[in-house]
């Protein structure tokens, strides 16, 4: 996800050009002549080391051979009135208990409760009244609200109750603890009916749903869904604050929207009832997409359906093996459609990938004419060169409800209505990007947001640069490795460094972007240039293989780049996940002493790298060597480096090819 635009953040920020005097903190000129602090080991809180005892979790990265993730299946038939905005629904849920754990009550979701007047929230924004629940119903039971006053029960209260059905479910902000009358058991399940409605709130709301006027909704986070139980923590039901994003299990998603006739409906999955509700024009638009590959004008605002005297139109679709489900509908849009098409070299197979863009004809989203539907397959087809195949048969973008930036939900995402082609081509390469991060590898975004927005905006680099090569001017500047170690720089330059590790919901918010998205991105080219090309990317999707469909932790990253790299990195991951340490390179001197020539490096900053050294003589010959990372971790400051003095030495650069984020490049240089 991206709230803001780039270029409004880096404005709003001051961190590209002069930045505000009275705004910075400067960091020290040298800390050369203070004790280091030196990288420690990485230890895994006691929650992952019991994983690790009772065989879910493995000190190599891998899932344990004990490793389980609960499943649920959805089926849910909703409604949309746009005369009165509400939506209403109806669902049934079976959730699959497949834990070795007996549960006594069920976390629910209901993230529209963030609109309620009273819950707490990050930000401002419009109260809507939340979910209003009319029935909840645990194995043919109905189960009652329970009543308590006027007094909140405290989350953590709830958790630790073990309440009997007659006292009823709790909510509790955003979320429903619903007591079980028999418990369940392990790999045993369970069916709930729900049935609710709330109306989305007017846009702008979060930057991630909502509704423009009576012509345009987008339904995120829309109905009740249960929450994760995992093998680390049990019950992770954190509460929905309008800031970090969310933890899913994968589902399979079974569903029916109505709407009015006039209306086109965008959604995550497959619409398996075309041929009863669309017009033969409009599937042989469709078909000739997926045939061609061109991008097709499928409709303009109006009626793409069967003839029929019904005021509604039913849209059908599935979705399985997806961790959420979204949907957009207005009757103002354009439906454009082309295909992707990804390769699979282990299987020797080529796939297709339906793409629907849905945008409206109007200035502000004149870029989504020129290149909505082509920057969506552009990013498919990218992502599944760097990572590996998309796995899903559709992906579609929409334009709407947002202000700034863009939001990511299974196999599709909204976003501000772009005027400028490349923002946008670069705001597709993201949200497109997160179908890797966390759609397939399915990391707590709460509480470590870095696992998805910092590995989605190293990713866009990735796939923005065979594209447009490297940036010169245009477009946003996080969507290139220039721009993210840029960005960050700046922040550390003005004293703003952060430790990645903190949950989102902590994190200051005026550096919620630079540091989960622009340092990670940094922070792994940095790790890329340590551990050499071919290295880093067969680690990197490693990493996301063995956890896809899973939900890995923190150290379950740092555990497979090491197993895979074949080296202790954790002077790496304690530098630059958990510390704020800024990198400070320098040359100190070079002095011609005899037949051999002394350069001093200094590493003034905090963060241990290792160096890379170019060097050049008289005639244009170049050298490079490399100081390892171990010349610091004894806790020295300086380092001397002894050439031979001819051919003449005119030049040394540190970090020559620019690959780490070092906060003073102007000392890096001699003469």
């Amino acid at each position: 996800m991206q709230l803001l635009s780039y270029m409004e953040l880096v404005a709003s920020l001051g961190l590209l050009g002069c930045v505000r005097a009275q705004s910075r903190i400067p960091f020290p000129t040298s800390t050369a002549s203070l004790a280091r602090p030196l990288p420690g080991p990485v230890y895994a809180n006691p929650d992952f080391a019991a994983a690790i005892t009772r065989g879910t979790r493995t000190r190599s990265g891998r899932p344990g051979a004990s490793y389980w993730v609960q499943h649920a299946r959805y089926l849910i038939d909703a409604r949309l009135d746009p005369t009165t905005d509400r939506v209403t629904g109806h669902e049934r849920v079976v959730y699959l208990n497949n834990s070795p754990d007996t549960l006594r009550r069920l976390a629910i979701h209901l993230r529209q409760n963030a609109f309620t007047a009273g819950n707490p929230r990050r930000q401002a924004a419009p109260i809507t009244g939340g979910v209003s629940l009319e029935r909840v119903v645990a194995n043919g039971r109905v189960i009652p609200p329970r009543p308590i006053g006027n007094t909140a029960v405290p989350i953590t209260d709830v958790a630790n109750q073990h309440l009997n059905d007659e006292g009823g479910y709790t909510v509790d902000g955003t979320v429903m603890w619903l007591p079980l009358a028999a418990p369940l058991g392990p790999h045993d399940s369970i069916s709930l009916e729900l049935a609710w409605s709330y109306v989305p709130p007017e846009s702008p709301s979060d930057g991630r749903q909502g509704r423009e006027g009576h012509h345009l909704y987008f339904m995120g986070y829309w109905y009740p869904q249960v929450a994760v139980y995992d093998d680390v923590h049990g019950w992770v039901a954190d509460p929905y604050l309008l800031e970090a994003e969310f933890y899913m299990d994968h589902a399979d998603y079974d569903v029916r929207l109505t709407v009015p006739r006039d209306w086109v409906i965008g959604a995550t999955g497959s619409l398996v009832n075309a041929d009863e509700i669309l017009s033969a024009a409009t599937r042989a638009s469709l078909a000739d997409a997926r045939r061609t590959g061109a991008v097709v004008h499928v409709v303009e605002p109006g009626a793409p359906f069967e003839p029929g005297t019904d005021r509604t139109v039913t849209w059908h679709f599935v979705a399985p093996a997806v961790r959420d489900f979204a949907w957009g509908t207005s009757d103002q849009y354009v439906w454009d459609a082309t295909r992707a098409l990804v390769r699979d070299n282990a299987r020797s197979t080529l796939d297709t990938v339906s793409i629907y863009s849905f945008y409206r004809q109007h200035a502000p989203a004149a870029a989504w004419a020129l290149g909505g539907a082509r920057f969506t397959r552009d990013a498919v087809e990218q992502h599944s060169r760097y990572l590996w195949p998309y796995p899903w048969p559709t992906m579609t973008s929409m334009e709407g409800v947002l202000d700034s930036g863009g939001m990511e939900y299974p196999m599709m995402t909204v976003m501000q209505p772009w005027a400028d082609t490349l923002s946008l081509a670069g705001d597709l390469m993201h949200e497109t990007g997160h179908m890797w991060f966390p759609m397939q590898v399915g990391s707590n975004e709460t509480r470590h947001p870095w696992m998805d927005e910092g590995f989605t905006q190293y990713d866009v680099a990735q796939g923005m640069r065979p594209l447009y090569g490297e940036p010169r001017s245009g477009g946003r500047p996080g969507d290139s490795e220039q721009g993210q170690r840029a960005l960050y720089v700046a922040a550390a330059r003005g004293g703003h460094d952060m430790t990645l590790m903190w949950p989102g919901d902590l994190y200051p918010q005026e550096w919620y972007f630079i540091m989960y998205y622009d340092k990670t991105g940094a922070v792994l080219a940095a790790l890329r240039s340590v551990l050499g090309e071919e290295t880093f990317h067969r680690a990197f999707r490693e990493y996301g293989r063995r956890w896809i469909g899973k939900h890995p932790y923190p150290y379950d990253f740092f555990n497979t780049i090491s197993d895979v790299a074949g080296r202790d990195l954790d002077w790496f991951w304690t530098t630059w996940f958990y510390e704020p340490w800024p990198l400070d390179q320098a040359i100190a001197s070079v002095d011609q002493q005899g037949d051999s020539t002394a350069i001093t490096i200094e590493d003034r900053g905090l963060a241990p790298m290792p160096v890379e050294l170019g060097i050049t003589r008289a005639g244009g010959a170049t050298q490079r060597l490399t100081l390892p990372v171990d010349v610091w971790l004894t806790g020295a400051r300086r380092y001397v480096v002894r050439v031979a003095s001819t051919p003449a030495i005119t030049r040394v650069v540190i970090d020559p090819d620019n690959r780490f984020p070092d906060i003073d490049r102007a000392n890096q240089i001699w003469p």
